[in-house]
Formats: structure tokens, sequence, C-alpha cells
């Protein structure tokens, strides 16, 4: 049985490894108690664990991505669902208490992106620039009768009049 996780994709303004070190720091003002980086792949990924209880762990995952505009974040928390409660001898009748772990994991979910600075991608937003340069070329020709370059697009010598 797997927990519910909250999850978000977001932008960074700055590049990977700022924002490597940037949700560390966040995760650290949080005052998550006994917080572990659990595993840590630098500037890409980062899976960190709490405590939330006497019994309860928790994990956050974060996966970096590097785009032209900053850092892509994915995010998701984790909070456990009513079937993981069940499984811990809680009767059902306590969805309550899973609504309750949800809004506290949102709370603490808001204020680690109010402190990364993180700006919210809608589905599809994200799209990298991409810069197509085309160059015209313009071949000229001379003019058998006055010498003069002109396009080769035209039918006829601009200076003096003459037919190609």
């Amino acid at each position: 049985m797997r927990p519910n996780a909250i999850e978000g994709r977001y932008l960074l303004n700055v590049r990977p490894k700022e924002s490597f070190s940037l949700i560390q720091k966040a995760l650290a003002e949080l005052n998550l108690k006994d917080l572990k980086i659990k595993k840590s792949v630098p500037s890409c990924y980062i899976l960190v664990e709490y405590k939330a209880g006497w019994l309860d762990k928790r994990q956050i995952e974060f996966s970096l991505q590097d785009r032209q505009t900053g850092t892509e974040v994915s995010i998701k928390w984790f909070y456990p669902s009513v079937d993981l409660l069940e499984s811990w001898g809680v009767k059902k009748e306590m969805k309550a208490l899973e609504e309750e772990e949800k809004y506290k994991t949102e709370r603490l979910f808001e204020e680690l992106k109010s402190r990364i600075g993180a700006i919210e991608i809608q589905a599809g937003t994200i799209k990298e620039k991409e810069l197509i340069k085309e160059k015209e070329v313009i071949v000229k020709i001379r003019c058998p009768y006055c010498h003069n370059l002109y396009d080769e697009t035209f039918d006829k010598c601009p200076h003096c009049g003459a037919k190609r």
C-alpha cells in the first residue's frame, strides 16, 4: 500500500546547482523532525525522509531538470492514506485523520514553495525556446548589356530594362 502524494511541477529562476542548494536550505528552515536525505544525486534528484509522528516517516521526492529559463522542479510529497492508516489498525471512520494529514502536508508544501520561489507550471507550458535563424540567400546576376548586378528574381535589369 502506497501513501498518497501531493505533486506539482514548478519553475525556479536559478540553475540546477543553485536550486539543489536552495531546496535543501528551505527544508532545513521548515524544522521537519529528524530530516534525513535518503538519496542525493547532485543537481538532479533528492529523496528526503522526515518524522511526522512517533511511528510515521514521510518522504519528499524532488526531480530537477535544467531549462533555458531556469530549473524545472517536480515535487512529490507523500502522506498516509486511509488504506495505510487501516493497516496500522486505525478504523475506516478515521477518514478525518487522513484529511487532517493532507491539510498539514499541503501547508508545509505551500511554505516550501514560497521559500524556494517556485512558479507553478501549467500542463504543457514548459517549452524550450527554439531559435531558428533562416538566412535568405539572394543571388545576384550581372546584366549582359550594362554590366550592373541585380537580383535573379527580376526578369529584367532594373538599371537598363534589358530582358535576360
